[in-house]
């Protein structure tokens, strides 16, 4: 990278309006203001995350209604056009959208949220493993990107942030097969930055991309759904790199960078600045989160090569690596992980009806973890074998 990048990270500790309206614009105020990025007239997609989990605000699941209304006025104070919308897992938008409160914003600020179902390609050539994506064209035509994710952890990549939640470029349940695709954490990471070069080859010239992170209320543990917990971080993070954004989340939160492989992939491609001794940190000074420490998803990443040479071995991955396990009680029977599961390995039978898992096919992507409503699904303990395998 030629120039240092810039991460502003702001202290908010409420969702109250008027607190996140001035810490919205004294985020993006530190990296330029909007206007920096943002034209007079030009359309600008706000993406936010959304899950098919519950989305109550205080889970700490999907982006917070404030934060969108925040960013909406911003894009309108410089005179351009707001869009918002996601592509969660199944096809239901709309209805995440109200589920999570942010529906109601868009409604009170009569904003768009247009129909994602239509898509187009865009290319990376550069890409190691996949070199082209089919991506809603309602967010590739416009000229700004404005992604809004969350500050969570993740089952599979350790952690969620910018440029994970670009994934949701991708309509629906096409993401599911995606990770079919790339079924070992490791190649997941990889696709995801292969993708990210394509979005910053689209994202370029006259079309830009900027990145606000809600980490208000973040989350940690087994994200980035039900079975994680919501916990209070009080920051706003923004900054025209994804991968220094993420990186400068990994450090407020207190996790393991090097466990981070979407960020330290990307870092090591050119993509953005994975060292943080080389990333411009401007606003609240990070020993305001002096001694946070947030729990990280169980039996993380350290796994991944192993995982990486198991998975074309259905008997030896079933007694190495970890599993998706099911909380009998907690389970709704809602089917949901069962039209999610890219390798078709779950079914329901039993009385009352119960997912069962076949786990000679299951690729442990733990998309199931992810969509369940109720939090019913988490991953297991790596076996003995695999710790004393994965320690030699």
């Amino acid at each position: 990278m030629n120039a240092e990048p810039i991460v502003a990270v702001q202290a908010c500790d409420t969702y109250d309006r008027a607190a996140v309206e001035a810490s919205v614009r004294a985020c993006l105020d530190a990296i330029g203001g909007l206007e920096s990025y943002v034209r007079p007239g030009n359309r600008v997609f706000c993406k936010v995350n959304l899950l098919i989990s519950p989305a109550r605000r205080d889970h700490a699941i999907t982006t917070h209604p404030e934060i969108v209304r925040a960013v909406i006025h911003e894009v309108r104070r410089v005179g351009a056009v707001p869009l918002v919308g996601d592509n969660p897992a199944l096809k239901i938008s709309k209805t995440m959208l109200k589920n999570s409160g942010i529906l109601p914003v868009l409604e009170e600020e009569k904003v768009e949220a247009p129909d994602l179902s239509e898509t187009v390609e865009i290319a990376n050539p550069a890409g190691r493993a996949f070199k082209s994506f089919r991506v809603s064209k309602a967010i590739a035509e416009a000229d700004v990107l404005l992604n809004l994710p969350k500050v969570k952890t993740h089952a599979l990549t350790y952690m969620t942030g910018a440029v994970k939640n670009l994934f949701g470029l991708i309509p629906g349940t096409a993401k599911a097969r995606w990770h079919l695709q790339a079924p070992a954490p490791e190649l997941f990471a990889s696709c995801i930055c292969d993708l990210y070069g394509a979005v910053l080859g689209h994202f370029r010239g006259e079309r830009r991309m900027l990145h606000l992170s809600d980490g208000i209320l973040a989350m940690e543990g087994d994200g980035p759904g039900a079975g994680g917990s919501p916990k209070q971080l009080g920051a706003l993070l923004a900054s025209a790199d994804a991968v220094a954004l993420d990186r400068v989340a990994c450090a407020l939160v207190g996790l393991d960078s090097e466990l981070n492989l979407i960020v330290r992939e990307a870092a090591r491609r050119g993509m953005g600045e994975g060292d943080l001794s080389r990333i411009g940190w401007v606003g609240a000074p990070a020993e305001h989160w002096n001694g946070v420490r947030f729990q990280p998803p169980p039996d993380s990443i350290r796994e991944t090569m192993l995982a990486r040479r198991l998975m074309g071995s259905p008997w030896l991955k079933n007694r190495l690596l970890n599993r998706p396990l099911l909380d009998q009680k907690k389970c709704s029977g809602c089917q949901k992980c069962k039209q999610i599961c890219p390798a078709d390995a779950i079914a329901f039978a039993g009385e009352p009806v119960k997912p069962q898992f076949f786990l000679s096919s299951c690729i442990r992507c733990y998309c199931c973890a992810e969509v369940c409503p109720e939090g019913a699904i988490r991953k297991s303990a790596v076996p003995v074998l695999g710790r004393l395998l994965r320690l030699s």
